[in-house]
């Protein structure tokens, strides 16, 4: 396999034969193939977190792509019931609950890192969030963290929401706070870059339902330019926003917490508007 394309029309042919939902219905084949086509004929370790089935029947459909398309790869699968049933020489399963970091990390000590790791787990907000939380540093450098069907965030019954997207904390409210990660090391505040994790991401690739966080192979570098351009910019922002920063930082901290005082304020400002159209009003 030497191309792109072949490695896509590789991906959609195993996929359709062994009933993967990754190519029918959600076409994530054609994006696969764009990253992953420097893993073809190397060895490797994949981790998936979700291996189908939902204990009625054994699943695995991934874990059979990943191991045809690529001969050479260690895959790992882990889920909440037990799948040992598709263990095979390439192929372990691992009873892990991915809602639960202390039961990730133990598994991460025996078996990790890895070169791509990949959720396709129970898709509900607060498990997505901790196991990209504590996984994303288990992969090595130039490796990939994948975030399947996270339009999820969206759906109430994962516990996300659509009305409240810009104020609860999920998959894709961190999928856009990784541009920050990224430019780390260009934003002029400390306490705002405290607030921020140090994943070591250097690129994020977002399409329709899936996600590829890029590990760097060495810290991104700060554009800031020398002499006193940090001071002085440090200063204006201060300047002009700086009154604001504890509420700014609050926000950053837990979104939702601004939901009841943005309420406040829109009554207050209803209020005030009411009074001014008032008949009765006073005259300046």
């Amino acid at each position: 396999m030497h191309n792109r394309k072949q490695l896509e029309a590789r991906l959609q042919a195993v996929g359709i034969d062994c009933g993967c939902d990754k190519v029918v219905p959600h076409h994530y084949h054609r994006f696969y193939a764009t990253h992953f086509l420097d893993y073809v004929d190397h060895p490797f370790k994949l981790l998936e977190i979700g291996v189908g089935g939902e204990g009625r029947e054994p699943g695995g459909a991934s874990l059979q792509l990943w191991a045809e398309v690529f001969p050479l790869a260690e895959i790992y699968g882990l889920d909440i019931y037990d799948k040992s049933v598709l263990d095979r020489d390439r192929v372990k399963t691992f009873i892990v609950d991915q809602g639960d970091a202390l039961a990730l990390n133990e598994f991460v000590e025996k078996h990790g890192p890895f070169d791509i790791v990949i959720d396709d787990g129970s898709h509900k907000r607060s498990d997505q969030l901790t196991s990209l939380f504590t996984l994303v540093s288990s992969v090595v450098p130039g490796g990939y963290y994948v975030l399947e069907d996270y339009f999820t965030s969206y759906w109430p019954v994962y516990d996300g929401s659509t009305l409240a997207k810009d104020f609860l904390d999920t998959p894709v409210r961190w999928l856009k706070q990784s541009i920050d990660i990224i430019n780390r090391n260009n934003l002029l505040s400390e306490p705002v870059k405290a607030l921020l994790p140090d994943w070591g991401v250097e690129e994020l690739h977002v399409y329709p339902g899936v996600a590829f966080l890029r590990k760097g192979m060495q810290a991104v570098r700060s554009e800031i330019p020398g002499g006193d351009f940090f001071e002085n910019q440090l200063e204006l922002d201060e300047l002009r926003y700086g009154k604001y920063q504890a509420q700014f930082l609050e926000y950053a901290r837990d979104p939702m917490t601004h939901l009841a005082q943005l309420n406040k304020l829109k009554r207050t400002l209803e209020d005030k508007v009411a009074r001014i159209k008032s008949p009765g009003r006073s005259k300046r």
